[in-house]
C-alpha cells in the first residue's frame, strides 16, 4: 500500500469502529422500542452503553490524530452522551440530553453536505430525528406518561439508523480492502 492509503485506511478505521459499536447500542434501543423482550432489552441497553461510549472516546481520539474534524465532532459528543445517558435515571433529565446530542448531531448534518460521502448527511439527519422523538418519548415519561405513543417511532427510527450504521460501516470497511466502492456510498467528486 502506498503511505496515501495508509492515511486514508487509518481515517476511515475510527468511522468503522464507533459506526459497529453504536449501531449495535441502537439495534438494542430499537429492540426495546418495538417491544422485543421488554425489560431484558431494555438492561441490555443499559449494559451496552458504556462500552459504546468507550468506543466513541477511542474514536474520537482516533479521528482527531488523523485530522477528520467532521470524525470528532460527531464521535465525540456521542461519547459524552453515551457516558451520560446509561448513569442520568430522570427521563427529564434524558429528555434535554437527547433533544440537546439531536441539535448536535443535525449541525453536524448540515456540515457533513460539504464532504464527498453523501450518506453520512442521511445517515445524521435520521439519528438527529430519532434522538428528537426519543427526546420526546423521555419527556412524556417524565409527565407521568407511560410513553407508548413514541415508543414504537423511538424503536423504528433506531432501527432504521442501526441498519444504515451496519450497512455504512460494511462500506467503508470494504472501500478500505478492495480500495474502490463496493457498496455504494453515495460519494460525489
Amino acid at each position: 500500500m502506498t503511505e496515501e492509503s495508509n492515511v486514508h485506511a487509518k481515517v476511515a478505521m475510527a468511522d468503522v469502529l464507533a459506526l459497529f459499536g453504536i449501531a449495535m447500542f441502537t439495534m438494542a434501543v430499537a429492540g426495546f422500542g418495538l417491544a422485543a423482550n421488554g425489560h431484558q432489552t431494555l438492561a441490555l441497553v443499559a449494559n451496552i452503553g458504556m462500552p459504546v461510549a468507550i468506543i466513541c472516546l477511542i474514536a474520537t481520539v482516533m479521528a482527531f490524530l488523523n485530522e477528520n474534524l467532521l470524525g470528532t465532532a460527531i464521535f465525540g459528543p456521542l461519547a459524552i452522551f453515551f457516558l451520560s445517558i446509561v448513569l442520568v435515571t430522570d427521563p427529564s433529565a434524558n429528555a434535554w440530553l437527547c433533544m440537546v446530542i439531536g441539535i448536535i448531531i443535525l449541525v453536524d448534518a448540515i456540515v457533513a453536505f460539504a464532504q464527498p460521502v453523501k450518506l453520512l448527511p442521511i445517515l445524521l439527519i435520521v439519528a438527529a430525528i430519532a434522538f428528537f422523538v426519543t427526546s420526546v418519548f423521555y419527556d412524556s415519561l417524565a409527565n407521568g406518561k407511560t410513553g407508548e405513543d413514541y415508543r414504537a417511532m423511538v424503536g423504528a427510527l433506531w432501527l432504521i439508523y442501526s441498519l444504515i450504521s451496519f450497512y455504512m460501516a460494511a462500506a467503508i470497511m470494504l472501500l478500505v480492502m478492495k480500495g474502490k466502492q463496493v457498496l455504494p456510498l453515495l460519494i460525489k467528486a
